[in-house]
């Protein structure tokens, strides 16, 4: 066994446990953690074994769901607040016979290939250059792999499809009264290539328009899904006849505020305002699993990176080796497939890590500090999926470390007039953090070494001010950045702010 398996296989029994910890009374593992229920009676063992990689080819080739789930007789009132404490989110049915939990038996997708000069610089220098005008909030924002095309959907209930080749290009650059608003770097403007009707099926049969609260893309766009204001799920083409609905998948009681695509491209992570994380098969429409055992609205979904620790470290010196120059080939994460784990938040500050591989598993939880009000509005993992970092209410960040208990190992505080954080993203370099509040965009420089140039731990990145941002979408590249403005049906105002930025690393 390598050792970087060893070593996540020590993580995950101290995390998830295993066959050989005790559980106490309370259902705690001797490391202190939440121990999970395994009946093959041997977690850690799946993780050391190669998976390789999923052809472009085969994860295109999923099959679209045979047919419509059956639709909900009525939603739930959206606006409704969830009562009692862990209580099981709602009386969701699962299908008979239920879908396949794809990612257990589908290796990921190709990893991502970053240029080395990003995977191994000290920070970055991030610039807007783009403003892609829009007029109502953006609640949603997904991009294609290789980032040729960009969706968003918001407010006024339509999918918009951007051509971000052209606009990164500057074939088409904002009038002087449109780039009155941005600061002098703003330039280029967004290019939408085409949009639709995002319509959901009404009581009555008639299709209306419905907000768009989340979407996720295939990632060489043979398919999007979107969430819906109802609690459906609306499976559309793109590549072929675009903007058709091929099907909804209808089991949650409120709107779809999060849509994950598993590492494989088979299954679907979703989360809604009832409270439940379902994983739906697309091979069948079926829903294969529920997570049940949050207590609020359910605001990120993360599926812990394909690539462990040691291996991570491993390919940011195959990167080095490879030298800086940025026009090279780089290298690409490895493929080895860890457990697989699935982070999930809700909006009152819980944030939960679920074994995939153990159907009956109670979560492991991660305890807010004191004096903490309720709040993971976002969340995100690290590159090598060791830490964890939940934005909080009160300007902070918090960070946990996989394997260091429930409490957070530090906390990141932003200045006190920043406001809530709403959006997180990770750098590929390992030390950088992109964290997205009201008053700003910042990146945070995570090393806490005394050589750190600036006494301030982060700087901020120009564009955004004053406006609630729904989301920061960073490229496998590390070349290019997409934030926008909007509340996700939460609260926070908007400026309907959607800019693009140029990435370049800093030696």
């Amino acid at each position: 066994m390598s050792d970087s398996a060893f070593n996540d296989e020590l993580l995950e029994r101290e995390l998830f446990g295993g066959d050989s910890d005790e559980l106490d009374g309370a259902g705690i593992g001797a490391g202190g953690m939440m121990d999970m229920d395994d009946d093959d009676g041997d977690m850690a063992g799946l993780d050391g074994a190669d998976s390789g990689t999923t052809p472009a080819s085969a994860a295109a080739s999923a099959a679209p769901p045979a047919g419509p789930a059956a639709v909900a007789a009525a939603a739930a009132d959206p606006d409704a607040k969830p009562a009692g404490a862990r209580a099981p989110a709602l009386d969701i049915e699962l299908d008979d016979p239920p879908g396949e939990t794809t990612v257990l038996g589908h290796p990921p997708r190709a990893p991502p290939t970053v240029p080395s000069a990003a995977a191994t610089c000290q920070t970055y220098s991030i610039l807007p250059t783009m403003a892609l005008i829009n007029q109502y909030q953006i609640h949603a924002v997904a991009a294609v792999a290789d980032m040729r095309w960009v969706f968003t959907g918001g407010e006024d209930g339509y999918i918009k499809r951007w051509d971000f080749y052209a606009t990164a290009s500057g074939r088409q650059l904002l009038t002087q009264g449109q780039r009155h608003p941005y600061v002098d770097s703003v330039t280029k403007a967004g290019v939408m290539a085409s949009y639709w009707d995002h319509s959901d099926t009404s009581e009555t049969g008639i299709d209306v328009l419905s907000p768009v609260y989340s979407l996720a893309v295939h990632s060489q766009a043979e398919w999007l899904v979107s969430g819906m204001k109802s609690g459906r799920i609306g499976l559309w083409t793109v590549r072929h006849d675009e903007g058709r609905r091929i099907t909804l998948l209808a089991k949650h009681r409120g709107p779809v505020s999060v849509l994950r695509i598993s590492p494989d491209e088979f299954g679907l992570v979703s989360g809604s305002w009832d409270r439940a994380v379902l994983y739906w098969d697309l091979n069948t429409g079926k829903l294969a699993r529920m997570f049940a055992g949050h207590t609020s609205q359910i605001s990120s979904i993360a599926f812990r990176p394909t690539w462990g620790g040691e291996q991570y470290e491993e390919y940011r010196q195959q990167a080095a080796d490879a030298g800086g120059d940025d026009g090279g080939d780089g290298a690409s994460f490895g493929s080895r497939q860890p457990s697989p784990v699935i982070m999930t938040t809700s909006i009152d500050g819980q944030c939960l890590l679920w074994d995939v591989r153990a159907p009956r598993a109670l979560p492991h939880s991660f305890a807010m500090p004191a004096k903490t009000p309720p709040w993971a509005a976002a969340a995100c993992w690290s590159c090598d999926g060791r830490r964890v970092y939940v934005g909080r209410r009160n300007n902070t960040v918090d960070e946990y470390e996989l394997g260091m208990g429930p409490q957070p190992v530090r906390t990141l505080r932003l200045p006190t007039n920043s406001g809530p954080v709403t959006a997180l993203a990770a750098m590929s370099n390992g030390r950088s953090l992109i964290c997205a509040s009201t008053d700003n965009v910042r990146m945070w420089d995570l090393d806490q070494s005394a050589d750190r140039r600036s006494p301030v731990p982060f700087q901020i990145i120009p564009g955004h001010h004053g406006g609630t941002v729904s989301s920061v979408l960073v490229s496998n590249s590390s070349r290019y950045m997409l934030t926008t403005s909007g509340n996700r049906g939460w609260d926070g105002t908007s400026n309907n702010v959607f800019l693009g930025y140029e990435i370049k690393p800093v030696a």
